[in-house]
């Protein structure tokens, strides 16, 4: 890599700091981390469902590659940092790098924030799906959090083993994924060949109906697309494995859910009154009546396991940041805690789970329904988290770039992260505007909770403003 243009060094740790284990994670591992974190199959069976049903209706096959492509134009100009920053706090040290660590801190904590609820959130969901399938399949009826409370004792096993055991579990629950997208795909083709139409894919389609709806699901859909920066400090092969990683993965989940859409669209006559009757049974449903009986049952377990793998993905996530902001001495030092030869952040990956017992407990006690109550609450902010840290990370670009702090073509330090910027910032505008929609409530606590990861960032920013000498997430010069 080229040296910043600068005399004014990245800010790297004091040499005594507490580093985790390089060279545990390669190109494969951080794509499949990326792809897991995403869960095809899930989305499919929920954000797809809805947006097709509630959202923009056929249109989203279109939406989702207008998406991918606003993405790799983010990815561009936010990878180019990657080449100056390697930190395990991903985004929060780009932002830092080109607006100054209080800004970087806001962001790592508003991302830890985000990705704690949503690690819960999958959580609940592994459980849900769980709970589910033994009953069809037993015959035996388990509340959901028994599973809930399994899964969370799985993810402290794996947060302790580190990240190639993470991997191993990943790669298997994506391409479970994949093949079940791949044969139903090629069942509908083969069964309903009319059905395969470019209607879905003409612009006008994307914008009817609701568009702030279809925008956050499909948004969330590539949630985790920062996961290979985070992974930074671990990856093999420095920053080329960083952007070789976050452009295969984003290419591999545009092909996979344009194609699980369209599939889905080409599979009913009407898929939008299908997915608005029962958006959660219409991936069931599609299977059974294309692949057979047999198949309901099998995408039960399926979408068991792809919530799993989206659990580990969020819970690594969430458990790095932590680390990092304990490392900057913002959070309690105990958290930078690593265990022995895994060198992995294994107390903040305890803490990270008992985050999702706290979270989830109220939910339980009340005894509330999962997908009516818990997910619209973590979509939302999740949404919004994201939105916002891929606004900064683009503003940073420019901002690092103007300071002279990195070199760059024209489209990606000036141009890409320019447009990234005004039209990610316009749809966190439209989300916010549309939040009742999004959520599908009208309740009070719904409408406040996005206050939470603002509350942090404020947090954040006033506690690293008030320790200047501390080094924030701006993480370590990559000299790779």
């Amino acid at each position: 890599m080229s040296d910043p243009v600068t005399t004014e060094p990245t800010i790297a740790a004091p040499a005594t700091a507490v580093a985790l284990r390089p060279d545990s994670i390669g190109v494969t591992g951080m794509v499949f981390m990326i792809v897991a974190a995403t869960a095809p199959l899930t989305a499919l069976a929920t954000n797809i469902a809805v947006s097709l049903g509630h959202g923009v209706g056929i249109g989203t096959v279109g939406l989702f590659l207008a998406v991918a492509v606003l993405l790799a134009i983010f990815a561009s100009g936010y990878l180019l940092l990657a080449r100056y920053v390697r930190s395990a706090g991903g985004q929060a040290a780009f932002v830092s790098f080109g607006l100054g660590r209080p800004a970087g801190t806001a962001t790592a904590f508003i991302a830890t924030v985000a990705y704690n609820a949503a690690a819960a959130g999958m959580t609940a969901a592994t459980g849900f799906y769980a709970s589910i399938a033994v009953e069809q399949y037993l015959g035996v009826s388990i509340p959901w959090y028994v599973f809930g409370a399994v899964t969370l004792g799985l993810l402290a096993v794996l947060g302790m083993r580190g990240l190639r055991t993470a991997e191993k579990v990943t790669v298997v629950s994506s391409l479970l994924q994949f093949v079940f997208v791949a044969a139903l795909a090629v069942a509908v083709a083969v069964q309903r060949p009319e059905g395969w139409q470019l209607t879905p894919l003409q612009p006008g389609q994307a914008f009817t109906g609701n568009l702030a709806l279809s925008l956050v699901f499909i948004l969330l859909s590539f949630g985790g697309f920062e996961t290979s920066t985070i992974y930074s400090e671990e990856a093999r092969g420095g920053h080329r494995s960083i952007a070789a990683a976050t452009y295969l993965a984003l290419g591999l989940l545009a092909v996979v859910f344009v194609l699980s859409t369209w599939t889905l669209v080409a599979a009913h006559p009407d898929v939008v009154a299908v997915t608005a009757a029962d958006p959660g049974a219409v991936v069931s449903a599609t299977g059974g009546a294309y692949l057979g009986d047999w198949a309901g049952g099998v995408i039960l377990l399926l979408i068991t396991v792809s919530f799993f793998g989206a659990a580990i993905a969020f819970h690594n996530m969430a458990a790095r940041y932590q680390f990092a902001l304990a490392r900057a001495g913002l959070l309690p030092s105990a958290l930078t805690r690593t265990h022995g030869a895994h060198a992995s952040p294994y107390v903040s990956s305890l803490v990270q789970v008992a985050f999702s017992v706290v979270l989830l407990a109220p939910f339980v006690a009340a005894q509330v329904d999962v997908f009516t109550t818990l997910f619209p609450a973590i979509s939302g902010i999740t949404a919004l988290s994201l939105v916002t840290m891929m606004v900064a990370a683009s503003v940073s670009v420019v901002v690092a770039r103007l300071k002279g702090r990195v070199r760059g073509g024209w489209f990606a330090a000036g141009a890409a992260p320019v447009v990234s910027a005004l039209v990610l910032g316009a749809i966190g505008l439209l989300i916010v505007a549309n939040y009742s929609a999004v959520t599908g409530s009208d309740s009070p606590v719904f409408a406040v909770m996005p206050l939470i990861p603002a509350a942090a960032a404020v947090y954040g920013a006033v506690r690293q403003y008030r320790r200047p000498d501390s080094p924030g997430v701006e993480g370590y010069l990559d000299a790779s």
